[in-house]
């Protein structure tokens, strides 16, 4: 059974990676074809950009707060997620994510095949194609240290189309991209939304059987009802509403609602590879972590040690915000950058060619 799941998944990830897949997994059911590709107008960009405040927010009060019905707010936001235009999905944040490292490959084959051949992997979180200096760029996950150098010396060290890998491994995030905000509300507006970052810290436990069926039904959809987790998990709805609140309350499940790049109007996404003194890594970090354009802002032990994700509305932005960076952090080197020519996979959702969510695979 498990070899035929894995087959699937593979073959999702081809045709993800050929740009011919076209299905969506709906909350408790079978994969389906994709909804028309409208794009997202302005109503649509306010209501992603509420749930990215708030993502449990109730249409209501999403619709009261930009004026319009509730009705319409969820015809929208179903709309949306029906075509994988936008969704909600969660993880475990800090150090319940386990070990982390950015991967630089350099292919000696077809990279589409290269990607083709990983992106099914469960350690394989993110996988953009990418310009420049490496062919792929890898977001890899493991639950420890040991985990981490099995992937990537025995997987990703030994494939027959791979011609180098260079490992750029985590310490710390600065900025996560579900904190990364689409910015189309209006200060007013967006104070009234409570932010799903601000919880109470909790001390680091390890998660029930429930909790953790819990985790995978928000991965799947962050706006899962509670009636429907009650009945995936056979809990009382009350119970399943209570697991919800308190992995959320204690940070313990962060949501995030993310969207396709290229129909929220930022059709270019960067990274940025630094090279700064040690003494100032904090301070440089935070700083960088501040900007708009900025999704992801990691720090790191490699070649480099701080690396960053922006999203940006035209390939000339890229040269104008190094130019900025460049200016503003005296000493501060940027010793490589590269452009995602597509992104196959982010934070364990497919994504098709146009960068629409096809189905969540880890």
């Amino acid at each position: 059974m498990q070899d035929h799941a894995e087959n699937d998944l593979s073959r999702a990830g081809r045709r993800v990676i050929q740009g011919v897949v076209r299905t969506h997994a709906p909350t408790g059911g079978a994969a389906e074809p994709l909804a028309a590709d409208p794009g997202l107008d302005g109503l649509d960009l306010r209501i992603v950009s509420a749930l990215q405040i708030e993502p449990r927010a109730s249409w209501a009060k999403v619709g009261s707060v930009l004026g319009v019905d509730a009705v319409t707010v969820a015809r929208r936001w179903n709309r949306l997620r029906a075509a994988g235009l936008a969704w909600v999905t969660a993880y475990e944040p800090g150090p319940a994510q386990g070990r982390l490292a950015v991967v630089e490959v350099e292919c000696a084959g077809n990279p589409l095949e290269v990607a083709d051949s990983l992106v099914g992997d469960q350690e394989c979180q993110t996988l953009d194609l990418a310009s420049g200096g490496r062919d792929l760029l890898v977001g890899v996950c493991a639950h420890d240290e040991v985990a981490l150098a099995d992937y990537l010396l025995k997987r990703l060290g030994t494939g027959p189309q791979i011609r180098a890998v260079r490992t750029q491994l985590v310490t710390s995030f600065v900025r996560e991209a579900g904190d990364w905000r689409l910015g189309e509300l209006p200060a007013d507006q967006a104070a009234r939304f409570t932010e799903h970052g601000a919880r109470e810290p909790g001390a680091p436990v390890a998660p029930t059987g429930l909790e953790r069926a819990v985790l995978a039904a928000l991965r799947e959809d962050g706006r899962m009802p509670a009636t429907t987790i009650a009945a995936r998990t056979d809990v009382p709805v009350r119970r399943a509403r209570e697991v919800v609140q308190r992995l959320l309350r204690h940070r313990r499940v962060a949501l995030w609602t993310d969207v396709a790049r290229a129909k929220c109007g930022r059709s270019v996404q960067a990274w940025f590879f630094l090279q700064v003194p040690a003494r100032r890594l904090a301070g440089v970090a935070a700083r960088l972590a501040r900007l708009d354009e900025a999704r992801l802002v990691v720090t790191t032990v490699g070649t480099y040690n701080l690396a960053v994700c922006v999203w940006m509305r035209e390939l000339a932005d890229v040269t104008r915000l190094e130019a900025r960076i460049e200016d503003g952090l005296e000493g501060v080197r940027i010793a490589d950058r590269c452009i995602t020519l597509r992104t196959a996979k982010r934070a364990g959702n497919l994504l098709d060619a146009q960068g629409r969510r096809t189905v969540r695979a880890s």
